[in-house]
């Protein structure tokens, strides 16, 4: 049986963007409780999640990147803000904002989303929000985090977006492993 490896494209962190990220993250650990905390090296913006995918389809979604990637120029975007999803009151995820202003990220996503469906992955049925994952509530309702509000509008950095990684993620007792296989450069 062909080996499967559960897999996502991501835009990487800067190191100031990752330190800005991780000292906040800091903050809200000493006030949230019953969080699994995202380890800050692991912190990215996802562009798709493609789950489990047979070893021999890697080359071919490398492609597939490559040839949205050269259409693109590298561009920045605002990490501002905070909140949770589904809501801050009943929040299951606890994530900074990702601004995009140009929508240059939006255009990358949807281009990507049309190159990877044309290779047979389906489409999202949610609407693209970008944000970095800080955390992961363990109640399955959810639970409020009122500190949050004092990050609504914060602008943490500026991230300049210059490539696409694909991750393979492998879930291990101490969180999830993110190992990079193929990094993409915007503009070829």
């Amino acid at each position: 049986m062909m080996e499967r490896l559960r897999l996502f494209i991501a835009v990487p962190l800067s190191r100031e963007v990752e330190e800005a990220v991780a000292e906040i993250q800091a903050t809200w650990k000493r006030k949230g409780t019953g969080v699994r905390w995202v380890r800050p090296e692991g912190i990215h913006i996802t562009l798709k999640f493609l789950g489990g995918v047979p070893k021999d389809n890697v080359q071919g979604i490398v492609e597939a990147m490559k040839a949205v990637a050269k259409r693109h120029r590298p561009f920045s975007v605002m990490i501002k803000g905070a909140g949770g999803f589904p809501s801050t009151s009943r929040a299951r995820v606890l994530w900074i904002g990702v601004e995009d202003r140009g929508g240059d990220l939006h255009n990358l996503f949807e281009e990507l989303e049309e190159a990877l469906h044309g290779i047979g992955f389906p489409r999202e049925d949610r609407s693209f929000k970008p944000h970095l994952t800080l955390g992961r509530v363990k109640d399955k309702r959810g639970k409020s985090f009122p500190f949050l509000q004092e990050f609504r509008e914060r602008e943490i950095g500026v991230l300049e977006v210059k490539e696409m990684v694909l991750f393979r993620s492998q879930l291990k007792p101490q969180g999830a492993e993110y190992t990079p296989l193929a990094v993409v450069p915007l503009g070829g």
